[in-house]
């Protein structure tokens, strides 16, 4: 067997490992393909498995609108899809409303998982990376959020009636890239990826590069802080619940027989729960 065989083998029996105990034969799975590298190599590798794995694959591509772009990304997703013969959704959505108030990438977030909803799929596949992960504890830690903000992406969350899945968190983007180059992928460069005033940008090109010069493994190092971090607000969700968080309404006595901490931590499971 080659090295590159070998590689490939390896990367699919990890993510396999991921999925085989979140997906049911007879399974619909939906990925959620941008067309950028991250997902292409999703896309790749599930078509792979299906078979194996007893699942029937479909994607969608959310048209967002906002690059320029949008109509040529939308294109490639469909040419993509259909050499592989996989169903493919396109959904135009309108980020403007929701721009001002939430800006760009957490308004195009939020409609691709309205988008998501709307499927009748009970999985979803996403192409979240080690990378992200770590981006994504800056970004939340440079904010000034809590314990939940700061806590990892995991492999599987329920959202409503659907499972998130995301099988890839333990590949950095460079093992995505080789992968991509190995099975000569084709993928679409988002332009807006190369401006730095997006800070997540300025985090992936400015800050971090430096940060690896120092600590090279930095990206394994936040991976296991956002662990650490999920397992602390797992453990303030139980007090705060053994504490009478859900409860409707809410008595100020039980606020005001509780250390300051506690009381703050029981108002905001209580308020999260309560949407």
């Amino acid at each position: 067997m080659s090295h590159t065989s070998s590689q490939q083998n390896l990367f699919h029996d990890r993510i396999a490992a991921r999925l085989a105990p979140l997906l049911p034969a007879g399974s619909k799975l939906l990925l959620g393909l941008s067309g950028g590298m991250d997902s292409v190599v999703l896309l790749h590798v599930l078509h792979c498995l299906a078979p194996e794995l007893g699942f029937t694959l479909s994607a969608m591509h959310v048209h967002h609108g906002i690059s320029p772009n949008a109509d040529a990304w939308a294109q490639f997703c469909t040419a993509l899809c259909a050499r592989y013969g996989i169903p493919l959704d396109i959904r135009h959505v309108n980020i403007a409303p929701l721009q001002e108030v939430h800006g760009i990438e957490a308004s195009a977030r939020k409609l691709r998982h309205a988008a998501f909803a709307e499927s009748d799929c009970c999985h979803i596949a996403l192409a979240h990376h080690a990378d992200d992960q770590a981006e994504t504890l800056m970004l939340q830690l440079l904010r000034g959020a809590g314990l939940r903000g700061v806590a990892a992406m995991p492999l599987m969350r329920e959202q409503g009636r659907q499972l998130l899945l995301r099988p890839m968190l333990e590949f950095g983007r460079m093992e995505l890239l080789a992968y991509a180059q190995q099975h000569a992928l084709d993928w679409i460069e988002d332009e807006s990826n190369a401006d730095d005033s997006y800070p997540r940008n300025f985090l992936r090109h400015r800050l971090f590069p430096v940060l690896a010069q120092r600590f090279p493994a930095w990206r394994e190092t936040l991976g296991r802080s956002t662990q650490h971090f999920a397992e602390a607000a797992e453990i303030l969700s139980e007090v705060a619940l053994a504490d009478g968080a859900g409860e409707v309404p809410l008595a100020v006595a039980r606020l005001e027989a509780l250390s300051p901490a506690r009381a703050r931590n029981l108002l905001r499971q209580h308020l999260h729960l309560q949407g």
